[in-house]
């Protein structure tokens, strides 16, 4: 379904399609301050992609529950996980012993795809199911 701005609104919420946006911006930026070797503004960035992480999947937890969602179960756990990765990158950062570079920005940046492929794509295909089977017969698209 397309939102005011045209873009497809993934789960039929768009503050869910924008927070997936932000998290490919933040690795963006997290790749570019690799690149340029700006450790502070690297680690800040991390420090941000998991506050708006753990954020995200708290909201995205909350549909799936309202919704009923199947694979609740197999989705939440790939949350936990992805948040126990972000937190040892956080630990080492802190420690010091984070090595900041384009293959760790890559790797975030194939993890978040994976994950909006993966588990996030079959959530879509579900809410849009469901928005379907709910229309009266003859209700227009939006």
């Amino acid at each position: 379904m397309p939102t005011a701005e045209g873009r497809k609104d993934v789960h039929g919420l768009p503050e869910i399609e924008r927070e997936h946006e932000l998290q490919i911006a933040l690795v963006d930026a997290f790749e570019r301050a690799a690149g340029a070797n700006e450790r502070v503004e690297a680690g800040r960035i991390l420090e941000e992609m998991a506050d708006l992480s753990e954020k995200h999947f708290l909201a995205e937890e909350l549909v799936m529950r309202l919704h009923q969602y199947p694979a609740f179960e197999e989705h939440a756990a790939e949350h936990v996980r992805l948040i126990r990765e972000m937190n040892e990158l956080l630990r080492q950062n802190a420690a010091g012993t984070l090595e900041i570079t384009l293959e760790l920005a890559d790797r975030l940046r194939r993890t978040l795809t994976n994950h909006l492929r993966g588990t996030d794509h079959a959530l879509a295909a579900f809410m849009r199911r469901e928005a379907a089977a709910a229309k009266p017969p003859g209700a227009p698209s939006v």
